[in-house]
């Protein structure tokens, strides 16, 4: 069993990386660095919210539509990335990627 830098899961051995937040084993700890990219939460904070954007439509093909939400998804990063559903509904389409976000400062 090892203990993840960035997270600090515990791992099964088995694994090269971390099952929660992807960071490769013995991979150095995060830091907070000026200049760089605000890191996503481990667990929700105060500061932070769960977002949503979803794709919809009833002529778009379901390969459109996942499309469409794969690209933003990837826009985004997969570290903010909380999950991808989808429903149908008489023939309406809908995906939506679920998605961390850092609330503006007020």
């Amino acid at each position: 069993m090892w203990t993840c830098l960035r997270c600090g899961e515990k791992v099964e051995d088995q694994f090269d990386s971390c099952w929660k937040c992807t960071t490769p084993r013995g991979a150095a700890p995060a830091t907070a660095a000026t200049g760089e990219e605000p890191q996503p939460p481990v667990f929700p904070r105060k500061n932070w919210s769960m977002a949503y954007k979803y794709f919809r439509g009833t002529l778009a093909t379901w390969d459109q539509l996942f499309g469409e939400a794969a690209a933003f998804a990837t826009e985004i990063g997969p570290e903010w990335v909380v999950g991808i559903s989808h429903s149908c509904d008489e023939g309406d389409g809908v995906v939506t990627v679920w998605y961390w976000k850092e609330n503006s400062a007020e």
